[in-house]
């Protein structure tokens, strides 16, 4: 906590140092990008973005994940955020706070209020571009797809920085974040309590080279170097080396989103954890093809810490992706597939413990109704099986409706 606050005064510091000494902006200097898929609404020096997400509106027919018994239940989720931002001078303030609220009608245990805090300064010095960001979660959802509770957990990060611009279409960016989760002591998962082996904080240091291939694309050369931490379970403590290509599309452009596909050194420090050395990769990347058809990806390969004891770690492998075909007027069909596998890694010495998967498929349709507003009906089917625990398995399906405001529809 103390090293938290360090870090947060002597960035908050600089950047009211800086402020103090700059000059005004000249009336040439171009605004920052605009983001496009909030409305913006402004209110003398403030710019407000609301975004309203009423979602999952059906009925979850295996609300627990179970084997044996699935319980089905009727739920929905309310999600409302906005970010509220202001520009004095050559400092940029912003923050964004929302809540969602999640509701079952006859498992009153699972139904929560989640809630999220951020903010982040940017100062432009021309060449110099320093910031500061910070974020707070207070969230029931659910951590990944290995654990099937709904566990209390409180995540947060606070990061800074500076960006320092080499040429017209040349940067270099120097990070420095420090990152925390928690997990409220009365959640158990098979017996596991989570906040025993999986309470940590992590410090990572970042650098990154940019080079902006056009007007909509950025490509950037990253390497980070982690070191992972945990109190209650020093067995899990371990330093991590990332060198990451990542491309940055425009959310104006016919390819919009991030993708990285880099390398992952992770030593454990306890020789009892197995080290891991290999690809990683994460991205949500959408295409637009011939202004009727929509591809939206996500993807991930990575290294991720185990609620299991004698299990430490997985490497979760994954992606999905979904085509959306516009049919005529504002209605478009939607087909979904993914697939994903843990890869669960034992002590070392052990032998191989197996993988568990998960595979979705599922369709339905969506309906813009206005500008910002959009329906969308789907229809998801999950199955997971398992090498090496057949009571992790269990198949699901939802029957769901989504209602978005605030989101961009192209």
């Amino acid at each position: 906590m103390k090293r938290q606050r360090r870090l947060w005064w002597l960035l908050s510091g600089s950047l009211a140092a800086a402020v103090a000494l700059a000059p005004a902006p000249a009336a040439a200097q171009a605004d920052q990008a605009q983001d496009p898929d909030r409305p913006t609404l402004r209110i003398g020096p403030f710019e407000f973005k609301p975004r309203l997400l009423i979602g999952n509106i059906g009925i979850d027919y295996n609300v627990f994940n179970d084997n044996d018994n699935p319980q089905q239940d009727f739920t929905f989720s309310v999600a409302p955020d906005v970010e509220v931002s202001v520009h004095p001078g050559r400092l940029r303030a912003a923050v964004s706070s929302g809540s969602e609220f999640v509701y079952f009608q006859k498992f009153t245990s699972e139904r929560s209020v989640n809630r999220n805090f951020g903010a982040r300064l940017d100062l432009d010095l021309t060449f110099l571009q320093p910031f500061a960001a910070m974020n707070w979660a207070h969230t029931s959802a659910r951590s990944n797809s290995e654990i099937d509770i709904r566990a209390r957990h409180h995540p947060r990060t606070y990061s800074a920085g500076t960006r320092l611009k080499l040429a017209s279409r040349t940067s270099m960016t120097f990070t420095a974040r420090q990152s925390t989760e928690s997990y409220d002591e009365e959640f158990e998962y098979r017996g596991v309590p989570l906040s025993r082996l999986l309470d940590n904080e992590t410090m990572s240091y970042e650098g990154a080279l940019s080079f902006e291939l056009t007007p909509f694309t950025t490509l950037s050369l990253g390497t980070a170097t982690e070191q992972l931490r945990f109190d209650q379970a020093p067995l899990r403590n371990a330093n991590s080396l990332r060198i990451t290509p990542t491309v940055t599309f425009s959310p104006l452009g016919q390819i919009t989103g991030t993708g990285s596909l880099g390398y992952r050194r992770f030593d454990g420090l306890d020789p009892a954890l197995a080290d891991y050395s290999g690809l990683v990769a994460s991205g949500s990347i959408a295409l637009l093809l011939g202004g009727r058809y929509k591809l939206e990806t996500l993807f991930t390969r990575d290294v991720r810490y185990s609620y299991e004891e004698d299990l430490p770690y997985y490497v979760v492998t994954g992606g999905r992706g979904t085509l959306a075909v516009q049919t005529f007027a504002a209605l478009d069909l939607r087909i979904t597939g993914g697939r994903e596998s843990l890869d669960y890694r034992a002590l070392a010495g052990q032998p191989d413990p197996g993988k568990d998967r998960m595979m979705l498929y599922g369709g339905g349709f969506g309906y813009r109704i206005a500008n910002r507003v959009r329906v969308v009906l789907e229809a998801e089917f999950w199955r997971r099986t398992s090498e090496r625990d057949q009571e992790r398995e269990y198949r699901n399906k939802r029957i769901v409706m989504s209602v978005y405001w605030g989101a961009l529809n192209r």
